[in-house]
C-alpha cells in the first residue's frame, strides 16, 4: 500500500507499507491484514482510496466472487466496499475497485514501460495470465473474453494449461518423471541457464505458446506494443526470444515491464484519478 501523487503518477516518498497476507485465511484475518496497512499510512492524505483486486470481482459493487479458485476464497459474497468503510471509517463511495492486471497495463502506461504508446497489451506472468488491454490511457475488454486472456482457448485448451506457474512445474515433472521435490520456475530457470536441455525445452515450449495464442488477439486489436510483467517476466533472457518467435510479427515490440509493485498501486489510482483531489490511496 501507498499514497499516490496523481499529478507526478509515483508513491509518494516513505508511504509504501507492505505487510504479509494470506490469501488462504478466514475473511476476518484477510481484512483485517488489509485495513491494518492502510491505517498504517496514517491520516495525512485524501481519503479516496483504489484498490486493485484479482477477479471474479464485481467491481462496481465492490463484492467479491472468488470460489475454488485457490485464493481468497473466504471473501466470497463480501462487500469489501462496506466492510473495509467501516473499517477505516470512510466513507464507501471513497473506494473505487479496479482488476490487478488492468491497473498493472495503466501504471505502466502512466510511469513505465508503455509512456507514450497509446494502444498496447500488458500480461503479467505469473500463477496465471493476467491481461490489461488500454487505449488513449483507459481500460479496454481487448481482443480477449471481458478483457481476461487466460479465459482465452487456444490449441483446444486454456491458455494457463500451457502457461502458468502450475503448468510449468508439471510439465517439467513428467519430462525428469519427478514425483516430489519439484523445482519452482525461478529455479527451472536457473537450471535451463546452466545447460539442462529439459529445463530449455519446457520454457520454449510454454513461452513459444504464449506467443502463438497471443498472435491473433494482438493483430485484431491493433497493438503498438506487447508489455510483460509478472514474476516469470524476471527470466526475460530465456522469455523473451521464443515469446517474440511464437508471435511472428517481427515489426511488433515486446517490452519487459519496468516497474514491479508500483504499477498496480499507481494503475489503480488513475483508474480512479476524476474522483480524487490532491492524493490517491491504494
Amino acid at each position: 500500500m501507498a499514497v499516490i501523487d496523481t499529478s507526478a503518477r509515483a508513491i509518494v516518498d516513505g508511504t509504501y507499507r507492505t505487510r504479509p497476507l494470506n490469501s488462504g485465511g478466514d475473511a476476518d484475518d484477510i481484512l483485517e491484514g488489509i485495513t491494518a496497512a492502510a491505517r498504517a499510512l496514517g491520516t495525512d492524505h485524501g481519503r479516496q482510496w483504489a484498490v486493485a483486486v484479482p477477479g471474479p470481482f464485481d467491481f462496481v459493487e465492490g463484492i467479491a466472487q472468488y470460489s475454488d479458485v485457490g485464493k481468497f476464497d473466504a471473501l466470497y459474497g463480501i462487500d469489501l466496499r462496506a466492510r473495509l468503510a467501516a473499517a477505516l471509517a470512510a466513507n464507501a463511495v471513497s473506494f473505487t475497485f479496479v482488476n490487478d492486471a488492468d491497473a498493472f497495463a495503466l501504471g505502466e502506461h502512466a510511469a513505465g514501460a508503455a509512456r507514450g504508446l497509446s494502444r498496447f497489451c500488458c500480461v503479467t506472468l505469473g500463477t496465471g495470465v493476467g491481461s490489461g488491454w488500454v487505449v488513449d490511457g483507459e481500460r479496454t475488454d481487448g481482443a480477449a473474453p471481458g478483457g481476461e486472456l487466460h479465459l482465452l482457448e487456444f490449441e483446444g485448451q486454456r491458455i494457463e494449461a500451457r502457461m502458468s506457474r502450475r503448468a510449468i512445474r508439471a510439465a517439467y515433472a513428467r519430462r525428469t518423471r519427478l514425483a516430489a521435490a519439484v523445482p519452482d520456475v525461478r529455479e527451472i530457470a536457473d537450471l535451463a541457464r546452466s545447460g539442462d536441455p529439459v529445463a530449455r525445452e519446457v520454457l520454449e515450449d510454454a513461452f513459444s505458446y504464449l506467443g502463438r495464442a497471443l498472435a491473433d488477439p494482438l493483430s485484431r486489436f491493433e497493438a503498438e506494443a506487447l508489455i510483460v510483467g509478472g514474476t516469470i517476466a524476471r527470466s526475460w533472457d530465456l522469455l523473451e526470444p521464443p515469446l517474440s518467435a511464437g508471435l511472428g510479427r517481427p515489426g511488433l515490440p515486446v517490452i519487459r515491464a519496468e516497474l514491479s509493485h508500483e504499477a498496480p498501486m499507481i494503475g489503480a489510482a488513475c483508474a480512479a484519478e476524476g474522483a480524487l483531489l490532491d492524493s490517491q490511496v491504494f
